[in-house]
């Protein structure tokens, strides 16, 4: 190879070498577009982000981004990982983003009406729970009605929302939320038996919490049963003795 054409091979190098490379000397990252990467790197984000590791969560959704923009299961992710981190804005641009390009994606409608009733759009928020439910393969309808009624309820929309929980609750009859929800709404309705039947339900169906437990007390307080008032009553102050409900309990407030 002659003298001129060695110092020409030279310079291509070096100048091949120099657009490599920044005003600042970093090399910035290209990542090609591709979907089974794009995949791969969101489920990581997802299980860094059930693990607590939002840092390294957040550069992995961001890099199935790059390589899928048109992912909706990142979008979903990262929009959970955004309001988990209180950037509210953030979260609602990808849950739109997940939303509009499949809207048939039961799990991200759900999650966002979910963030839209934290926000306090009810409305809006009922609206995503019914596209989810919307889809008849979507095997968690029961969870996005007992949702769409949490939600409608803190309208509050008692009706629609016991409407919510009856569904909710033929689909899937041990969803604890919706039988306490049912036995309060009772309860409030002076259906007292009814609000027995309801908390029965929810003692097979899960462990006593204070809230439960009061609203037993009480349940059965209306319905003169003194001895079940009693064996609550106990069961409260041993696994609870703390709670503002053992408190109130003390000072006799079971009537209201």
């Amino acid at each position: 190879m002659s003298k001129g054409v060695q110092s020409w091979v030279l310079m291509v190098v070096i100048l091949a070498l120099t657009a490599c490379n920044t005003t600042g000397g970093t090399r910035p990252e290209y990542v090609a577009p591709d979907p089974k990467a794009a995949e791969i790197n969101m489920r990581l984000g997802l299980n860094y982000m059930q693990r607590g590791d939002y840092a390294i969560a957040l550069e992995k959704l961001q890099k199935a981004l790059k390589q899928n923009p048109n992912l909706p299961s990142a979008h979903n992710t990262i929009a959970l990982l955004h309001q988990r981190l209180g950037e509210d804005d953030k979260a609602e641009a990808h849950f739109l983003e997940a939303v509009e390009r499949a809207p048939e994606y039961s799990e991200a409608q759900n999650n966002f009406g979910v963030f839209l009733c934290q926000q306090g759009r009810y409305q809006d928020a009922e609206t995503r729970f019914l596209k989810a439910v919307e889809n008849p393969l979507y095997n968690s309808k029961a969870m996005a009605l007992e949702n769409a009624g949490l939600c409608v309820n803190r309208i509050p929309d008692t009706e629609k929302a016991e409407s919510y929980f009856r569904k909710a609750l033929q689909i899937q009859p041990t969803l604890t939320k919706s039988l306490l929800q049912m036995a309060t709404i009772s309860y409030e309705q002076q259906s007292y038996l009814q609000a027995r039947a309801y908390i029965q339900r929810y003692q097979q169906a899960s462990s006593w919490t204070p809230q439960s437990l009061f609203l037993a007390i009480k349940t059965e307080n209306k319905l003169n049963d003194q001895d079940a008032v009693s064996s609550y009553s106990l069961i409260l102050r041993s696994r609870f003795p703390d709670s503002d409900e053992m408190q109130m309990v003390n000072q006799g407030l079971i009537d209201s």
